[in-house]
């Protein structure tokens, strides 16, 4: 089978190999759930430097948004450093190994 027509039969059942594979779908679903511990350090993150910022800036307002500011960057770091210690392959590599499967598995 030529490249060119491997690349055809890939784009046409590439979801459908992708969705039955459990390590893709498992990582897929990591870049999205939401699990308690988000929820926790969202907020923990806005009471951290909600109480900060107190000390800081004395206008309310200014306080508010710069402590939304640092819950997001606080949970955004969370996120990172789940993600690096959550696994070693990205989506990308583990849809690189499925379709190498695919294709020997096509080849025959």
């Amino acid at each position: 089978m030529t490249n060119e027509e491997f690349e055809v039969k890939w784009a046409e059942n590439r979801d459908k190999v992708l969705a039955n594979n459990e390590t893709y779908q498992r990582i897929a679903r990591s870049y999205s759930s939401w699990g308690w511990t988000d929820y926790v350090v969202f907020i923990a993150g806005f009471v951290i430097c909600e109480n900060f910022m107190k000390t800081l800036v004395k206008n309310i307002l200014l306080q508010y948004l710069l402590a939304l500011v640092g819950m997001v960057l606080i949970w955004l770091g969370y996120r990172f450093v789940r993600s690096l210690l959550g696994g070693k392959e990205t989506l990308e590599e583990v849809e690189e190994k499925i379709k190498r499967q695919y294709r020997e598995s096509v080849d025959g």
